[in-house]
């Protein structure tokens, strides 16, 4: 997908801008003020970053509509912790929370209550103390106002301060999540009360004029401030009182003084400046990425090896469960069976996706760990492209060749519709192979590439015959989750409704009770029988169909500046996040200038 997020809804804006040599000066130049002009930021004091920024950074806001920056996305595809920080991060290679601005947390009265103790040694970047106060004042305002982080309170019933440094979080008695309570203290920024209360007046407490608010001035708690923000280049600067060199946390700053993005307008400047050396972190999707290191240049990705990059997501084939034919788990299994998803491997992602092993989890240890994977293989398809297979199940099923060669049975053909938006490039060419392996089944799968506006209302309606999506990704409440959006029919909408789940509105009672169990379930062998049952009822039933892995994030570096980036075996556990997403923060720390 081209310069786009992994999760976003809308596409990218396309903008032209400059990337004269003088933005990768190596020296440093002063201003009359002794601050450093940003168009000559000392290289080995910065770290430069790509596929994060496509236009004009609109606001700094951690309630605005696109979240904040640091740098800000266009469509808001990945939090930062650089600037604003959470309570708690999460680290994907071992599915746990560390501390951030939170030290710990404990489960009390029988876990319907979560007690978050705060680092004492935490504070705002302009010296008030960060507190209990403040860490409530957030949570409430999202219960105020609808803002971007009020879904939490889908699973609260109340965040309460006990004393300066400790706060409680009450779990709804009506919605009880232990999974959904935990996202809450790793998801959500922490702001400064004594700032955003006065902003609060300013603003009318109109929580829609609230989130207006640009927040060029950001009072944070993170290492790292704006610095400049225009349309060619966005520029963070370290905060040298920063809390976190504190010995309660990371003891020391962080090496880049300066982090620093400059907006390219495509993949392809994108990708000649890492190739250049112009760029240390990417974020892009590039083809081929191997042919980077055999051509000289100083890249690497966080794995050595094909795939490259750690699955993070799984884009499926949703189907329309109500669909005439559709509606057959024969022919659904059917379609599974004919894919082949190595041309799909190689065709869209360069490769880089690790086997399909059908089910609801991705091919990671942490993942894989909550099943029982040898219950599973019986029901699960792809290890070939299993054409005569798929053949046989529809013929026994009744399902007949017209003599078009489409299938057919009681006046219902096998004829249908599958759709992803226009320009996503890699979506569309998986697409273009289940058309072409479906043919040999006697199917007509037809592809089709609206705009992603009308595809995704499409897809909210149920006006979909089939289209490729992706659900939730990695998180401390993933698995979970991807599972609940992928499956669970609660306050599911009916067709011709929105709906933000489930598009495929498949709905089955049992499904719902182990989702609903999964969640707050702590026993490990119960948990995994949980979580073995609800995959088998995935694999029989398949309400969509996983038709690749994709990283969370496309981690690529150049080390000719910088050294110590994140890798696989390194022995530090910091997972390929940018040194920008949950514990991948904690890479800044062990990066350090060449000399």
């Amino acid at each position: 997908m081209m310069k786009r997020g992994l999760r976003g809804l809308a596409l990218v804006l396309t903008l032209v801008c400059v990337v004269p040599a003088m933005l990768f000066a190596t020296g440093a130049q002063e201003t009359a003020s002794g601050t450093t002009k940003v168009s000559s930021l000392p290289r080995s004091e910065t770290l430069y970053f790509n596929g994060l920024q496509w236009g004009t950074a609109a606001s700094h806001n951690p309630i605005g509509a696109s979240g904040v920056d640091a740098f800000i996305t266009n469509n808001n595809a990945i939090p930062r912790l650089v600037i604003y920080e959470t309570l708690f991060a999460y680290n994907q290679m071992d599915g746990k929370l560390y501390g951030l601005l939170g030290k710990d947390y404990t489960w009390k009265d029988d876990g319907k209550v979560l007690s978050v103790t705060l680092k004492p040694a935490a504070h705002w970047n302009d010296g008030v103390a960060l507190t209990a106060d403040d860490v409530v004042y957030t949570y409430k305002l999202g219960q105020k106002y609808m803002l971007n982080i009020s879904s939490v309170w889908s699973y609260l019933d109340d965040v309460r301060k006990v004393d300066d440094y400790t706060v409680e979080f009450v779990g709804s008695s009506k919605n009880y999540n232990r999974l959904m309570m935990e996202y809450a203290i790793s998801a959500i920024y922490i702001m400064p009360k004594h700032i955003w209360e006065k902003r609060e007046a300013e603003a009318g407490n109109d929580g829609a004029k609230l989130m207006q608010i640009v927040n060029e001035d950001t009072v944070a708690s993170g290492p790292y401030k704006l610095y400049s923000s225009d349309d060619t280049k966005i520029v963070l600067v370290r905060d040298d009182n920063y809390w976190g060199k504190d010995p309660s946390m990371f003891g020391k700053l962080p090496e880049p003084k300066y982090l620093a993005h400059n907006i390219f307008k495509d993949n392809a400047s994108g990708d000649a400046a890492l190739r250049a050396n112009q760029v240390d972190i990417s974020q892009q999707f590039i083809s081929q990425v191997w042919k980077m290191w055999e051509g000289g240049a100083p890249v690497k990705t966080y794995l050595s090896e094909l795939p490259y990059y750690v699955p993070g997501t799984i884009p499926w084939l949703i189907i329309n469960v109500h669909k005439s034919g559709l509606d057959d788990p024969v022919v659904r299994r059917a379609i599974a069976m004919s894919i082949d998803y190595s041309l799909i491997a190689k065709n869209a992602m360069s490769g880089y996706t690790a086997k399909m092993v059908p089910s609801l989890l991705l091919p990671t240890d942490v993942e894989q760990s909550l099943v029982d994977t040898n219950a599973l293989k019986p029901y699960q398809w792809g290890a070939t492209v299993d054409v005569a297979g798929a053949n046989k199940l529809l013929d026994d099923a009744g399902w007949k060749k017209g003599s078009d060669g489409i299938r057919e049975k009681n006046g219902v053909k096998l004829s249908f519709k599958v759709e992803c938006p226009s320009g996503w490039s890699d979506w569309q060419a998986s697409l273009e192979v289940v058309s072409q392996s479906t043919k040999a089944i006697g199917m007509d799968i037809h592809t089709y590439y609206p705009e992603a506006g009308v595809m995704i209302n499409d897809m909210q309606t149920g006006n979909f015959d089939l289209c490729m999506y992706s659900y939730s990704g990695i998180g401390i409440s993933s698995p979970w989750d991807r599972a609940r959006t992928a499956m669970s029919s609660v306050d599911l909408p009916a067709i011709g409704q929105t709906a933000y789940h489930n598009y495929g509105r498949y709905s089955n009672p049992e499904a719902d009770k182990l989702i609903q169990q999964i969640a707050n379930e702590t026993d490990p062998a119960t948990l995994k029988k949980l979580w073995t049952d609800l995959n088998l009822i995935y694999l029989k039933d398949i309400p969509c169909i996983g038709l690749m892995y994709r990283p969370n994030v496309f981690y690529t570096v150049n080390t000719s500046v910088w050294d110590g980036f994140p890798m696989n075996g390194d022995g530090t556990n910091v997972p390929p996040a940018l040194c920008m997403d949950g514990y991948g923060i904690w890479g800044l720390y062990n990066l350090h200038a060449k000399k």
